[in-house]
């Protein structure tokens, strides 16, 4: 051997034993020896571990398909953003808003003057108990750590559009990183015993899974400050094996004990200056942080499958030990390296397509550098002089937040590659010395960076998670996109939309033969109404609710409008779903003008519709273009009393008789929904067989059409078949009814929905009928035939007679006989008004072309009933009545462009009836994407230990 050889200022953590670093040094120098020296059992102890099997890349990525944080200055993702965009440090001396004397306080005399800076978040005393169903006498034994999961797993739920509700009782996963209790140093100052359950880590993910209703593993993983990062990593191997199909992952700290700070202050890991200076000259250790982060997992597969919006994707992730290195929490060079082999081979991504490493980056002047040394070591292989490996921390802006650290800095990245944009280190001053910079390919994000994209290929980078117990944790992500990173998404501010995917038209049984047979879409008119779902588990939060729309909008004012999902008028698929030609679309951004067919505004309603829960206390604002959604936000916003929340359980369909006609009914939904638009078309296909004209052509009043609304014998077949298009209407949007009640002609139109006959059998019945009208000794025959071979069904639903002004008994067959003496007989509607209060119905659906029965229902609804709703003599509440069109006044241009609103708003009225509505209805034909939306607004309460009289309080905030 010849030559110099300069051994890097590590080496003797990396290689702590002199036989470890001697086999270093022959590696590195070559052999010296002819013989090597005789192994001992120390040796083989301290050997390189085992060869084992290379980890194969997975064949398909895991999908980020949601994302919630809270960290210090920083309550939500678009203020952690900007806090590291701008380079701003959320650092403090002491808590800023102290809990006060009741247990922990900033100004404590337990927290050495030294150690009090650190990164704080707001409010940690304060949770919305309510909200999750916990007592307060509960809450105030929780730790917050179990609060912050609850709150941010609902929030990434949120971001990810999946309504929490639907993962009930599902296959889905809860992987938290969480160390120790500081609570439980709290609860002694408070002179409390310590409660197991408040306190558990087990408990903390068992909370969620619980809140949720979630049958697959919840898992908590304490391994310090690699906690995080290994339960993302668990989170996708559940994933990959199929253990689960949705993951919930992150970690959670709290910053509560002064006991445990200084037992880190006397073991150096602390900075005395109260800052964090990764990589600096100056940097003397950490400042301790909190906060919270969770992520939504799917296989990719999956996400694209159910076109969730897809933030990034993780590609690869690892977890290993430092094992016998220098000592129990001195970190350990060549374990790093594996971790990050590891996590690179499973992504199976050379080290040199890695641009940016989010580093572990304490502040630590010996774990920097070793650090740093470890990940050139892997990320410099075959990486060209002039890209670098660009590398940075979030610390200097929130602390270290311990068993968070790792999700913190996976959503960092994930934002920052949504940006193009790597923010800045906060105050980067003196590199340090101990890291040979000008010989390692790296250099820190001191100063604003663009994202260096390549051509080809999407953004990539790393994350690493180091313990103090030794515990190494690293993760693989890139961006998700078309190659070359021109457009990673189309984006909705910061986060990303989903793919528009079409939205399948369903016809009810009654309709549908197979029930699900697709209606024609094409010709369909765009429609130029839309309801927004608010809801909230108290006024406050609805009204919140409302204000924070009112903020997203905006915040997209003023800027255009771009193109969008919605498809072309008349380019609707014959196969009842969106041509995927008319898929795609860029984001668009909202001004007054636009109406209610913007893309981005229907995909607002769409996503709040399909993505979020539904909770008691609600309101449905209809809109047709920007500025009526800001007048309706206002109002609710603005408004300080609201009705109590209804939960209305039992529906009655009321089918009007000809009263209330006028030429154009259902005109509006016949140009615009395909459901409406396929039973009006098999009805009208029926009549031109048997009368040679249009049914359509009397009911929409065209010119040239032989039928006319003011004749019986069109009339009634127009009604019945304007019924049951409104019936199936009301069905695709999941409202069906469990009593039914007709009037006049309308009662047949009430038995088709209680399955008795099918359409065309009822409509040969209705038109029956209108003839006999006009011509009674005539028709009679024609009214017999017309059920002829016909098999009646008895009602699957509760049917009050016409006829007899009572419920059909079970078995009870509504033959032809029946209807012969239907039609010849008067009948009034008042005595079934007093069986609907017996019956216990809380909503009624006028069923017809005109609002007519609200008044009589009101009129005739009894003070009591006996029975039925309740005991003898109770006082039944007066059902909510919702019309399903209304006839218009006068035409004016503004009436006529609100006839569009007529069903919009009666879904409005049911849903803050407390009706299950199935959103979707509403879109039929249509292609929607999720977008990002406001998260809910949890009405916190103070819920913590109180210390001057022994005992647990809750107070308001």
């Amino acid at each position: 051997f010849a030559g110099d050889y300069t051994a890097s200022n590590t080496v003797v953590f990396d290689y702590p034993d002199i036989a470890s670093l001697a086999r270093h040094l022959v590696e590195e120098l070559g052999e010296v020896e002819a013989e090597p020296a005789p192994q001992t059992l120390a040796d083989q102890t301290l050997a390189e571990p085992a060869s084992r099997p290379a980890p194969q890349p997975v064949e398909d990525g895991i999908a980020i398909v949601g994302m919630a944080c809270r960290f210090p200055g920083a309550p939500d993702l678009d203020a952690f953003w900007k806090l590291l965009e701008e380079g701003r440090s959320a650092v403090t001396d002491g808590r800023p808003d102290p809990v006060g004397g009741d247990g922990l306080s900033a100004d404590s005399g337990a927290w050495t003057d030294a150690y009090r800076h650190g990164g704080f978040i707001e409010g940690i005393d304060r949770f919305d108990a309510r909200f999750f169903g916990i007592r307060p006498i509960e809450a105030r034994t929780m730790d917050p750590r179990q609060r912050l999961l609850l709150e941010t797993t609902w929030q990434a739920l949120e971001d990810a559009g999946i309504d929490p509700g639907t993962l009930r009782g599902s296959r889905a996963g809860v992987y938290a990183g969480l160390g120790g209790s500081e609570y439980r140093d709290v609860i002694a100052l408070g002179g409390k015993e310590v409660g197991y359950l408040g306190t558990a880590g087990s408990v903390a993910v068992g909370r969620v899974a619980f809140a949720l209703g979630l049958s697959g593993p919840a898992m908590a993983l304490d391994m310090t400050c690699a906690s995080s990062l290994a339960a993302l990593h668990q989170a996708a191997v559940g994933l990959e094996r199929g253990e689960v199909d949705v993951a919930l992952a992150g970690g959670v700290h709290a910053v509560l004990s002064p006991g445990v700070t200084k037992f880190m202050a006397e073991l150096g890991l602390l900075s005395a200056s109260g800052r964090c200076r990764p990589f600096e000259a100056e940097a003397d250790g950490f400042v301790r942080g909190e906060g919270c982060g969770m992520v939504v997992l799917k296989r990719l597969a999956d996400a694209q499958g159910d076109g969730d919006r897809i933030w990034a994707v993780l590609r690869g992730s690892a977890v290993n030990q430092s094992g016998a290195s220098a000592g129990l929490t001195v970190p350990n060079g060549p374990a790093q390296e594996r971790v990050i082999e590891e996590a690179l081979s499973r992504a199976g991504i050379a080290p040199c397509e890695v641009d940016y490493l989010e580093a572990h980056g304490t502040g630590s002047a010996m774990g920097d550098p070793i650090e740093v040394r470890a990940a050139t070591a892997v990320y410099g292989r075959g990486r060209a002089a002039e890209r670098p490996l660009l590398v940075g921390s979030f610390k200097p802006n929130i602390g270290h937040p311990e068993s968070a650290a790792g999700v913190a800095g996976l959503i960092k990245v994930v934002l920052a590659m949504q940006q193009r944009f790597i923010p800045p280190q906060p105050d980067f001053r003196l590199p340090s010395p101990l890291i040979e910079w000008d010989e390692l390919p790296v250099r820190v994000t001191s100063q604003p960076t663009q994202w260096p994209l390549v051509p080809d290929r999407p953004p990539r980078a790393g994350i690493s998670a180091f313990g103090v117990s030794g515990a190494n944790a690293h993760v693989v992500v890139e961006g998700y996109g078309p190659p070359g990173g021109d457009s990673l998404n189309a984006t909705d501010g910061l986060a990303p939309a989903g793919p528009a995917r079409p939205v399948t038209v369903r016809l009810p049984e009654p309709v549908g033969d197979s029930g699900e047979e697709p209606a024609p879409a094409e010709g369909l008119a765009a429609r130029t109404a839309r309801l927004l779902p608010l809801s909230g588990k108290s006024p406050e939060a609805l009204r919140d609710l409302a204000g924070r729309y009112l903020s997203w909008l905006d915040e997209r004012a003023g800027e255009g409008t771009g193109e969008g999902a919605e498809s072309p008028k008349g380019a609707r698929s014959t196969e009842g779903t969106a041509s995927p030609k008319d898929a795609e679309s860029t984001e668009g951004t909202v001004s007054p003008e636009d109406t209610g067919s913007d893309p981005l505004l229907a995909d607002m309603a769409w996503t709040a519709g399909v993505g979020r829960s539904h909770l008691s206390h609600r309101a449905g604002v209809v809109f047709g273009d920007a500025g009526s959604l800001r007048e309706g936000l206002a109002a609710l916003a603005g408004t300080e009393e609201r009705p109590e929340p209804r939960a209305a359980t039992k529906v009655a369909f009321v089918c009007t008789g000809e009263t209330g006609r006028w030429a154009g009914m259902g005109e509006t939904l016949y140009e615009s929904e395909p459901v409406v638009r396929t039973v009006l078309d098999r009805c009208d296909a029926l009549i031109r067989e048997t009368r040679g004209t249009s049914l359509l052509d009397a009911m929409f009043g065209r010119a040239g059409g032989a039928g006319d609304l003011q004749d019986h014998a069109w009339v009634q077949p127009a009604i019945y078949a304007l019924e049951c298009a409104l019936t199936a209407l009301w069905s695709s949007v999941g409202i069906r009814p469990s009593v039914v009640v007709g009037h006049g002609v309308g009662e047949i139109a009430a038995a088709q929905a209680a399955g008795v006959f099918d359409l065309e059998a009822g409509l040969r019945l209705a038109s029956a009928r209108g003839a006999l009208a006009g011509t009674p000794s005539a028709a009679i025959d024609d009214l017999d035939a017309a059920l002829e071979g016909v098999a009646l069904a008895p009602p699957s639903r509760t049917f009050l007679s016409a006829v007899t002004g009572r419920m059909v008994e079970p078995g009870e067959s509504l033959d032809a006989a029946y209807w012969r003496r239907q039609a010849g007989e008067p009948c009034t509607f008042e005595p079934r008004v007093a069986t609907l209060a017996a019956l216990g119905v809380d909503v009624v659906v006028e069923i017809g072309p005109s609002a007519v029965l609200g008044p009589t229902i009101a009129r005739a609804w009894p003070a009591s009933v006996d029975g039925g709703a309740g005991a003898a003599g109770t006082d039944p509440p007066a059902p909510v009545v919702i019309a399903s069109l209304r006839r218009p006044g006068p035409v004016t241009e503004p009436q006529a462009a609100r006839r569009g609103e007529d069903f919009p708003e009666a879904v409005a009225r049911a849903y803050e009836a407390g009706l299950a509505v199935s959103f979707a209805g509403l879109f039929a034909g249509e292609s929607r994407r999720r977008v990002s939306l406001p998260g809910y607004p949890f009405q916190r309460r103070r819920h913590w230990v109180k210390k001057r009289d022994r005992q647990l309080a809750s107070s308001p905030s």
